[in-house]
């Protein structure tokens, strides 16, 4: 029997039959969306680097907590778990996920209530960073809702059990498997705004999202509207939240330190102030002060810094000139060409840093070609350690956004 949309069970115990309601909104959904929406917002506006195109950049994913295997397993920061399902890369992105997210919570808030799709939501968003960092490469930055999204829709098709005939389990399904089939399928690599598609991700949602809801099934009394222990799955969100939350303090100290690093300065074209910056560090590191004093030179020059030849000069009359990188200084200064200072190299380390800086040399004339091939040379033949390892990285990077 039928009363107002709610179906009740019956007396006899053989005929029971699952009681549900599917009137009201899923509330919960919709805040969740404004949620999402709402940080990435956030991420355009507190990004460490200039957004293109109003999507954030890898650097910016990466500080505001974007799953990274090295952060997380060499510096703890098991944070990022969380706070990687809550950003997004794009525009196209956050759409798919918010449309995704709707209709999941059309077939499944209101079958087991908001405590319970919330739970659902966070346990699964958790599975997919955890699969995210187990299966995708060391230097990829994961973000996305969409290990939480699939690990609603394997939620839904495992909860549809819980009502054994009529058209609602069938209609559940086939609304799941709509979703679930094409997300867990690698038949496409990317997106058409180029983000690449997190299937290891939405592999780790579906297997948590399946696997919670085997246990709901078996907190849900045939005769019970919703899911029992409600309340220890609002407690589990409380604290999925509470980490998100909390992460803000780390995260404000990464993007702190980031702005405050004259490389981060250099390369989001705040030139002035990095040169100032890279003048501060030699008095922190007086071993590495000739190549700090290069590196100022760089950022003066691309700023148009009038003073840039005439402090470089000034600083090569304190070198030694039968040492390296004293041939570098010459090279800026016009006393020597490109081949010269390769061939004025004698180890490794000194080669590949005069690859770099004969590319920053053309760069500075404009030609490009000739700049990036000599990048790729760098980072090919630097150690990672180098800055001028991470020099060739950041001006490859901002070669391919021109």
């Amino acid at each position: 029997m039928a009363n107002d949309g709610l179906a009740v069970a019956a007396e006899v115990k053989d005929d029971a039959r699952p009681v549900f309601n599917l009137q009201g909104r899923p509330i919960f959904t919709y805040a969740l969306i404004a949620i999402l929406t709402g940080v990435y917002v956030g991420e355009l506006y507190f990004g460490v680097v200039p957004p293109k195109d109003y999507a954030p950049s890898t650097q910016t994913l990466l500080v505001l907590g974007g799953t990274f295997r090295e952060r997380i397993l060499q510096y703890g920061e098991w944070w990022r778990l969380v706070t990687a399902a809550m950003l997004h890369g794009s525009i196209i992105h956050l759409a798919f996920n918010c449309f995704a997210l709707w209709r999941g919570g059309i077939l499944l808030e209101r079958l087991i209530g908001w405590r319970w799709f919330a739970a659902l939501f966070c346990v699964s968003a958790l599975g997919g960073s955890v699969g995210s960092l187990l299966m995708d490469p060391a230097n990829v930055v994961g973000v996305g809702a969409s290990g939480g999204i699939i690990g609603l829709f394997a939620a839904v098709i495992v909860t549809s059990f819980h009502f054994r005939s009529g058209p609602l389990p069938t209609f559940l399904r086939i609304g799941a498997v709509q979703i679930l089939v094409p997300s867990l399928l690698p038949l496409v690599g990317q997106t058409a705004d180029g983000m690449h598609i997190d299937y290891a991700a939405h592999l780790g949602g579906a297997i948590s999202g399946g696997a919670v809801s085997l246990v709901l099934l078996k907190a849900w009394p045939i005769n019970r509207l919703h899911p029992r222990f409600d309340m220890a799955a609002l407690v589990g969100s409380i604290a999925f939240a509470a980490i998100a939350i909390g992460s803000i303090w780390p995260i404000g100290h990464l993007r702190t330190a980031y702005l405050a690093d004259p490389f981060a300065q250099y390369f989001q074209g705040q030139y002035q102030l990095a040169a100032e910056d890279f003048e501060a560090r030699v008095a922190l590191n007086k071993g590495a002060a000739p190549y700090y004093h290069l590196w100022r030179f760089l950022a003066q020059t691309r700023g148009n810094d009038s003073r840039a030849a005439t402090d470089l000069r000034v600083e090569a009359g304190k070198l030694d000139q039968s040492k390296w990188p004293y041939p570098v200084y010459q090279l800026f200064l016009g006393e020597l060409g490109p081949d010269e200072v390769a061939a004025k190299a004698t180890t490794n380390d000194s080669l590949c840093e005069a690859i770099f800086y004969v590319g920053e040399w053309h760069l500075l004339r404009g030609e490009i070609a000739n700049a990036r091939q000599k990048f790729k040379a760098a980072v090919f033949s630097c150690p990672t350690t180098f800055m001028e390892y991470d020099g060739a990285r950041g001006e490859l990077v901002q070669l391919e956004r021109q």
